[in-house]
C-alpha cells in the first residue's frame, strides 16, 4: 500500500539512495536536481545541482555527511549534505554508471567506460571500450 507521494522535482525521478543511518534520502532526476529528503517525516530538505545532465546515481559516505552523485556529465560531485555545499569534483573520462563508497572510509569507487591498452594496440578494435572500477579518496 502506498504510504505517501511526494514530488521529487521538476523531471522525473531517476535514482533514490537512503543514508546509511536511515535519517535522510536523496533522489536525483532528469531535471539534474538532487533532492535531499528527511526520511521519517518525508519531508523536503534542500536541492542544489551543479551537474547539467540527469542523475543517474547516488552514493552516500559511511556516516552520512556526504553524498556523491554521477550524471551523463564527465564529473562526479561530492557535497555535504546538510548545506549542499561542494566537497570535491571528481573529473571522468567517461560518465560514471555507478558510484559508491566504501562502508568505512572516505573512499569512493565508480565504474565507467574506458579505453582498453589492450585494444589500442589494434587498429580493428581501437574503438572498442571496456568497464573501469576507478577510486577517488579525500
Amino acid at each position: 500500500a502506498v504510504v505517501s507521494t511526494q514530488s521529487t522535482g521538476t523531471a522525473h525521478c531517476i535514482c533514490l539512495k537512503f543514508s546509511p543511518d536511515k535519517e535522510h534520502f536523496a533522489t536525483g532526476g532528469a531535471d539534474a536536481l538532487i533532492n535531499i529528503w528527511d526520511a521519517s517525516e518525508l519531508s523536503y530538505l534542500t536541492s542544489y545541482s551543479r551537474l547539467e545532465w540527469p542523475v543517474r546515481t547516488l552514493s552516500f559516505n559511511h556516516d552520512g555527511r556526504l553524498l556523491a552523485a554521477g550524471s551523463e556529465d564527465l564529473v562526479i560531485d561530492i557535497a555535504f549534505v546538510e548545506t549542499g555545499e561542494k566537497v570535491a569534483t571528481v573529473s571522468c573520462n567517461a560518465f560514471p554508471f555507478c558510484v559508491a563508497w566504501h562502508p568505512s572510509q572516505n573512499l569512493l569507487a565508480y565504474v565507467t567506460d574506458d579505453k582498453s591498452k589492450h585494444n589500442e594496440k589494434h587498429s580493428r578494435d581501437s574503438d572498442k571500450t571496456t568497464g573501469c572500477v576507478k577510486l577517488f579518496g579525500l
